[in-house]
């Protein structure tokens, strides 16, 4: 927010510095982005006459001119190549040492032997694009009646220095020059200066001219309008025109002048239209139709719809409610009269009209940030006011104002002590008055406690921590005196979980994995990626409310699809074999629509691109025989994995764990790889609760171990799993091992039969087995495979 501060001290009269004054904002909450001085780039020039124009004795082309620069040099001698100016003209004069907006700096010379005391200069070296009558490309000459002498920097209104400051989105009654005034009346205990209010009006009735109908009070809570005859279309006096430039306006005619003016004083975007362009005398408040096209100020075309907003007439919308107005009622130089616009529209609607149209103004920008319903009336009166003291036109009697919901007076009862308590130190009570006094709040004493009726415009304040914020802001910080605080130091540690947690991913670091981060919000288009059935539970996920587009509007319930994708992406960047793991949540929800937190799973998930089935696996089984954690891989699949490349991982009480295999190659194909992908999810929850840091001790036998290995034929379908399940369950204590090494399909084996290879480990603690001990093992193990089918080869 821009804040020209002579401006500013025609509401609070101050002695301080640019420098001093930002010190005292930011003490009360503000940030000082910047101070300009908008006079800082053009030094050193002064208005001047000129009395004589001679040719130069050694130039056709340049001229010798004499100029009366009054109190400033007196008459001075410059040689110009100027073609336009002449005898009696007051033009701008760059004296020796002038520094010029081009970054030129001039000195006193010769040219072409002849003395030159300066430049005459145009508005390129003035750093101005416009003046009125004015020359863009020659020197530019000043009005007649303007003094000479004079600084061109106040001539031209640059004589001011502007505060950039930065304003907290809950601010928004500071969001002007006559609420940063507020502010600076709080902070210097200077008297706030009321606004103008004043005008008068005549004694016809406004429903005779215009109508008002507010179909979308949700979204437009008050609509106010006046109508202004007569009008007379005229330039603003220089004061309006040179404050609308410093704060980086252009000055347009007398009645948008006032629009912005307002917009910046008060904080209040406000329009004017074309009273004889307003069809059937009617403004409507209203919804825009499907496919409603509107021309606006900028020359463009915009298709509204539904969701958009706009000022209408009888027949057709005049206006972007908050955004921008309609080409065709905008302020011609044929206007008469004019009906002035001041109402609040709801931020949300301004601000998603704004980015979908990709359309956006001084208006827009200041809805987005959210106006109090203080301003529509203050601003209104306040462009009246303007328009009474120049008389630029007769105010209309009756005011339209829409205003179905009015707001309650808020008040805030708190005592002195709730606010001691707050802030933590003793503020005498004389000083909590007196602080929301200057900050225009009305505070009553009723028995011990104070009542504060909060004004109209701070829709910020909602409690008590917020009346010891606005006494403290002011009061000063500095009041505050820094403790060191008391306390004893314990040393840091992690839990058990936590060092399993840790653990866990250091065991999948050292197996070659990398760790990678996705976002837990995903597309409902992944479950189709990922073959799920309709009436699959993962499909029944969490809806966001207001999500940043589809492809992130839904809460992930697998993690399948965000490890897919990844290994996809490093496939497709030529990354050809790759090892990742991701430990994230899932969120499954109890119950649709929800109506309780969803179920935030701690899930581990671990993807390999271009592996084999048994050397993934096999980073599985290395997990959970470090944790300690028995399981079972038994035969199951899902319906994104390949159906004979995949297992359910199953805990010793029965209950799923985890599943792993081979990405089938139909899911393969919707994320465009063509090569094997394998994908694992475990419940990180049961690892972390069931693993153990150790195993009781056992103590290693002396004696040596003996070898063998069994090659058995067994049905096809029959899993190396249950085989080894069926061994070492009838191997007794001397088995201490056993593993397949080798499975075998071919010519010497029966069809629909397999060779599977399994090694057998025995040792006793005891004593040296002799071959009859273990023969004994071998024919145990035999007669137990027998009952499931399987014969030794």
């Amino acid at each position: 927010m821009l804040i020209p501060i002579k401006w500013l001290k025609e509401y609070v009269s101050f002695d301080l510095t640019p420098a001093e004054l930002a010190e005292k904002l930011v003490s009360c909450g503000f940030e000082i982005e910047q101070i300009i001085d908008l006079a800082a780039n053009v030094k050193n020039v002064v208005s001047a006459r000129v009395v004589a124009l001679a040719k130069h004795p050694s130039a056709d082309r340049l001229k010798v001119a004499t100029l009366d620069t009054g109190k400033a040099q007196g008459v001075l001698q410059v040689v110009t190549n100027s073609t336009t100016v002449k005898e009696g003209d007051i033009v701008p004069v760059a004296l020796d040492g002038a520094m010029l907006a081009t970054g030129v700096r001039i000195k006193k010379g010769e040219l072409r032997g002849v003395a030159s005391a300066g430049m005459l200069c145009g508005m390129e070296e003035l750093g101005i694009t416009e003046y009125p009558g004015a020359d863009k490309e020659g020197v530019l000459v000043f009005l007649p009646d303007t003094p000479v002498g004079e600084d061109v920097n106040k001539l031209l209104g640059k004589d001011e220095i502007v505060l950039d400051v930065g304003i907290t989105a809950n601010r928004i009654d500071a969001n002007s020059i006559y609420g940063i005034a507020r502010e600076v009346a709080a902070a210097t205990g200077a008297p706030l200066k009321p606004l103008n209010f004043d005008y008068k009006e005549n004694k016809e009735d406004i429903a005779s001219y215009v109508a008002l109908s507010n179909l979308a009070p949700d979204l437009c809570p008050r609509y106010m309008a006046k109508v202004v005859k007569n009008v007379r279309l005229c330039p603003s006096p220089e004061l309006i025109q040179n404050r609308l430039r410093a704060v980086g306006l252009r000055p347009i005619n007398n009645i948008v002048d006032i629009t912005n003016y307002v917009l910046y004083e008060i904080g209040q975007p406000m329009h004017a239209f074309d009273l004889k362009m307003i069809a059937d005398s009617k403004i409507t408040v209203r919804r825009a139709e499907e496919e409603e096209k509107i021309v606006c100020l900028d020359d463009k075309t915009y298709t509204l719809g539904r969701d958009n907003l706009v000022i209408a007439n009888g027949k057709e919308p005049m206006a972007i409610a908050g955004i921008m107005g309609g080409k065709n009622y905008s302020i011609l130089p044929d206007t008469t009269a004019v009906v002035f616009e001041s109402a609040r529209f709801a931020r949300d609607n301004v601000r998603k009209t704004s980015r979908s149209l990709n359309l956006r103004s001084d208006s827009s920008a200041r809805f987005e940030k959210g106006v109090d319903f203080w301003s529509q009336d203050a601003g209104l009166r306040r462009a009246l006011a303007l328009i009474s003291e120049y008389g630029w036109g007769e105010i209309v009697g009756g005011t339209l104002d829409s205003f179905p919901v009015r707001p309650e007076t808020k008040r805030i009862v708190f005592s002195v002590k709730d606010i001691e308590r707050i802030l933590g130190i003793n503020v005498p009570e004389q000083n909590i008055l007196g602080i929301l006094k200057s900050l225009t709040f009305k505070v009553n004493k009723e028995k011990e406690m104070l009542v504060a009726e909060i004004p109209p415009y701070r829709e910020d304040m909602a409690g008590i921590n917020d009346i010891a914020e606005e006494v403290i802001r002011i009061y000063g910080y500095s009041h505050i005196r820094p403790e060191l605080m008391e306390g004893k130091t314990a040393a840091g540690g992690k839990t058990k979980r936590q060092e399993f947690a840790d653990k866990i991913k250091n065991i999948l670091l050292a197996k070659g994995m990398s760790e990678i981060v996705t976002y837990s919000f995903v597309s409902p288009r992944i479950f189709d990626l990922l073959r799920l059935p309709s009436e699959d539970p993962l499909r029944e996920a969490v809806k966001i409310n207001n999500p940043l587009g589809e492809d992130f509007s839904i809460m992930r319930t697998t993690l399948a699809h965000s490890m897919i994708k990844t290994l996809a992406t490093n496939f497709q960047r030529g990354n050809k074999a790759v090892r990742l793991f991701e430990v994230a949540k899932t969120y499954l929800p109890k119950a649709l629509p929800l109506t309780e937190l969803p179920i935030e799973k701690n899930t581990l998930c671990l993807g390999a691109l271009n592996d084999d089935f048994y050397g993934f696996k096999s980073i599985l089984e290395d997990l959970l025989a470090v944790l300690h954690i028995d399981a079972d891989f038994i035969r199951g699949s899902k319906p994104y994995l390949h159906p004979g490349r995949s297992a359910i991982i199953v805990a010793p009480e029965g209950s799923v764990i985890g599943y792993m295999g081979e990405v089938d190659d139909l899911v393969a194909a919707n994320y465009d790889v063509d090569k094997r992908l394998y994908i694992a999810e475990l419940d990180e929850e049961y690892l972390l609760d069931h693993a153990r840091s150790g195993l009781p001790f056992k103590v290693n036998s002396r004696y040596p171990a003996v070898e063998r290995d069994i090659a058995v034929l067994c049905d096809k379908r029959t899993e190396a799993a249950e085989l080894l399940k069926t061994v070492r369950a009838s191997g007794g204590e001397l088995l201490i091992d056993s593993y397949v090494f080798d499975v075998y399909t071919g010519d010497q084996v029966e069809e629909g039969k397999k060779s599977v290879a399994i090694k057998l480990i025995c040792q006793s603690k005891e004593r040296t087995l002799k071959d009859e001990d273990v023969n004994a093992v071998v024919s145990g193990i035999l007669d137990a495979l027998s009952t499931i089918g399987a014969r030794l080869r």
